[in-house]
């Protein structure tokens, strides 16, 4: 079966939650589900700020991709990160990550980014596969961060 693809909204809200928390939790990321709701709920309300993509095999939520805008320096202006991307683990290996992936290039295209970024998790060779047979290549940098 071929998950469909959509634009969240408001109704998708726990579902994303869902999601989003079952790929934190992957990543040993800490979060608390008021922290998510309340991430997932300012994406969905202002989408000057990014788009998240819901993949759905039926009525079942099974992935989703949430998509930043942010204007670089780098790329000239307006730009895009691939903030996450998830995939239910059963659901792997069957396409489902692609066509999120290709959703969120397709919505960054079309809102006139020039490029966009992502990040892969050190030992996730299948998701640096999937980019990289999209097009994408690794940067040779590292990431930092800082909390506030």
């Amino acid at each position: 079966m071929t998950p469909s693809i959509t634009r969240a909204e408001l109704p998708d809200l726990a579902d994303v939650a869902r999601l989003l928390g079952a790929q934190l939790d992957e990543h040993e990321i800490p979060s608390t589900e008021g922290g998510i709701e309340r991430a997932v709920r300012g994406m969905i309300e202002e989408p000057r700020r990014g788009a998240i993509f819901v993949a759905r095999l039926g009525e079942t939520a099974v992935g989703m991709a949430c998509l930043s805008f942010t204007w670089t320096l780098e790329h000239g202006g307006l730009s895009a990160w691939l903030d996450e991307l998830y995939v239910q683990p059963e659901q792997r290996s069957h396409g489902v990550g692609r066509r999120l992936l290709l959703a969120a290039m397709d919505h960054a295209k079309a809102q006139g980014a020039a490029a966009i970024d992502l990040e892969v998790v050190e030992g996730h060779e299948r998701a640096a596969r999937l980019y990289e047979r999209e097009g994408f290549r690794a940067h040779r940098r590292t990431r930092w961060v800082r909390p506030l």
